[in-house]
C-alpha cells in the first residue's frame, strides 16, 4: 500500500513539474513565481525518495543506482560550489546553485525509480505537452489568441517568452516523438494517427517559431538519426531520400511564399551583412572571452554572468547581456575554464550512449538526438539555462543512461 502511495506521489510530482515549467514562461530564472514551485516540488520528491531509500524494505531494486556520469557530476557540482564561494554576487549564485542541485536530484530520482511503465508515462506526457503548447502557439500566431509576452511578436513562442527557447523545447520533443512512432509502429491505428498528428503539429510550430539556430541544429541531428535508423535496418535508404525531398519541398514552398519565414531563411547565410543579432552575439562572445581570461579558475560565480560581464562590455554594445548566447562560454565565464571540458564530456557520454551502446531502442535514440540538437544550438544560444528545457534534457539523459545500462 505504501509503495503504491509512494509511486503515485512521484508520478504526480513529475507531472506537475513537466506541465508547469513550460507553461510558466519556461520557468524562467528571473521570474521567482515561475521557478520556485518547480524547485520546491523537486526538493520534496528527492526528500521522499531518499526517505524511502533509507527506511524502506531493502531489495535489489531499492539500492542506489550508479552511472558513468557520477564522478563527472560530482566534479561539476564541486566547481559550482567553489565558484559560489568566490562569487561576485552570492545572492544570484545561491539560487543558481539550487537549480543545479535540483537538476542533479531529478536525474537520480528518475534513475532510481525507473521502469518501462514509468518510461511510457513520461514519454506520453512529454509528447502531449509538446503538442498542446504547439497548438496554443499556432492559435496565437494566426491571431486567434493574444501573445502580449512574446518578443518579437511576429515569431511563434507559445507559452515561452522567446521563440528560440520554445524551439529548444521542441528540439527535444520532436526526436522523441519520432522514436515513439517507430516503437509503436505495430500499435493500433488510433495510436499511430495520434503520434503522427502530434509530430506534424510540433514541426509546424517549430517552423513558424523561426529560430535559425534551431532549424540548423535539428536538421543536422535528424539527418544523423536517419542515417542510424538505416544502419539498423529500421529505415531504407529511399526513406532518407524521401525525407530530404519532403523537407526541401516544405522549405521551398515556404520560401517562395513571401513573408517573415522566407526572410529568416535568407538571413541564415547573411553573415557578412552585419545583421544586428549576429553582430551583438559576436560582441558578447568577445567580452565573455575577456571575462574568462580574467577569472580562469573560479569564474565570476555561478549565476552571475549579468553582473560580471559589465566590466568587459565591448564598446558599442548597448544591450544588457544577461547571457553569453553560448552555453559553453557562459559556463566557463561563471564557473571557470575547467567547467567547459566537464560539461562537454558529460554531453559526449550521454549522446554517445544513446547513439551507440546497447540494444537499439528508438526512444533512447530520440532522446540522444534531442540532446545533440540542443547541444549544437547551445553554440549560439542558452537553452541549457532555461529550466523547462533543462528539466526535459535531464529526463532524457536519465532515460538514456538507464536503458543503455539495462
Amino acid at each position: 500500500m505504501l509503495d503504491k502511495i509512494y509511486k503515485a506521489l512521484i508520478f504526480c510530482g513529475l507531472t506537475f513539474i513537466l506541465i508547469w515549467s513550460p507553461l510558466a514562461f519556461g520557468a524562467a530564472p528571473k521570474r521567482v513565481w515561475s521557478i520556485t514551485p518547480v524547485l520546491f516540488v523537486i526538493a520534496l520528491l528527492v526528500f521522499l525518495w531518499l526517505w524511502k531509500l533509507n527506511n524502506g524494505r531493502k531489495t535489489p531494486d531499492t539500492k542506489l543506482h550508479i552511472t558513468a556520469l557520477d564522478i563527472l557530476i560530482f566534479l561539476f557540482v564541486s566547481l559550482a560550489v567553489i565558484s559560489f564561494i568566490f562569487s561576485v554576487y552570492k545572492h544570484d549564485s545561491f539560487y543558481a546553485l539550487l537549480r543545479l542541485l535540483s537538476y542533479v536530484g531529478l536525474y537520480y530520482l528518475i534513475l532510481n525509480n525507473y521502469s518501462r511503465k514509468f518510461r511510457r508515462y513520461l514519454i506520453g506526457l512529454v509528447i502531449s505537452i509538446g503538442t498542446g503548447i504547439s497548438v496554443f502557439g499556432l492559435l496565437q500566431h494566426f491571431g486567434f489568441l493574444s501573445h502580449w509576452w512574446w518578443n518579437p511578436e511576429n515569431f511563434l513562442a507559445a507559452t515561452y517568452v522567446n521563440h528560440n527557447h520554445f524551439s529548444g523545447y521542441l528540439e527535444l520533443v520532436i526526436p522523441v516523438t519520432i522514436g515513439a512512432i517507430i516503437l509503436y509502429k505495430s500499435s493500433g491505428i488510433v495510436v499511430k494517427t495520434a503520434l503522427i498528428g502530434a509530430l506534424f503539429i510540433m514541426i509546424s510550430a517549430f517552423i513558424f517559431a523561426q529560430s535559425r539556430g534551431a532549424w540548423i541544429s535539428l536538421s543536422i541531428a535528424l539527418f544523423l538519426m536517419n542515417i542510424l535508423l538505416i544502419r539498423v535496418n529500421v529505415l531504407k535508404m529511399r526513406s532518407l531520400l524521401i525525407m530530404l525531398l519532403v523537407i526541401a519541398a516544405i522549405f521551398s514552398l515556404t520560401y517562395l511564399r513571401e513573408g517573415s519565414i522566407s526572410r529568416r531563411i535568407d538571413s541564415i547565410s547573411d553573415v557578412a551583412s552585419g545583421e544586428a543579432t549576429l553582430e551583438t552575439r559576436l560582441q558578447i562572445w568577445n567580452g565573455t572571452i575577456k571575462m574568462i581570461k580574467s577569472n580562469p579558475l573560479t569564474g565570476a560565480g555561478i549565476g552571475t554572468f549579468v553582473w560580471g560581464f559589465s566590466r568587459y562590455r565591448p564598446a558599442g554594445l548597448n544591450a544588457r547581456a544577461h547571457y553569453a548566447h553560448n552555453d559553453y562560454l557562459h559556463m566557463a565565464a561563471e564557473m571557470g575554464i575547467l567547467a567547459l571540458p566537464l560539461m562537454i564530456f558529460i554531453l559526449v557520454i550521454i549522446i554517445g550512449r544513446g547513439l551507440t551502446k546497447g540494444v537499439f531502442h528508438p526512444v533512447v535514440l530520440g532522446c540522444a538526438i534531442g540532446i545533440l540538437s540542443l547541444s549544437l544550438h547551445g553554440l549560439v544560444d542558452f537553452n541549457f539555462h532555461i529550466p523547462a528545457n533543462m528539466i526535459l534534457c535531464v529526463i532524457c539523459a536519465a532515460v538514456i543512461m538507464k536503458e543503455t545500462k539495462r
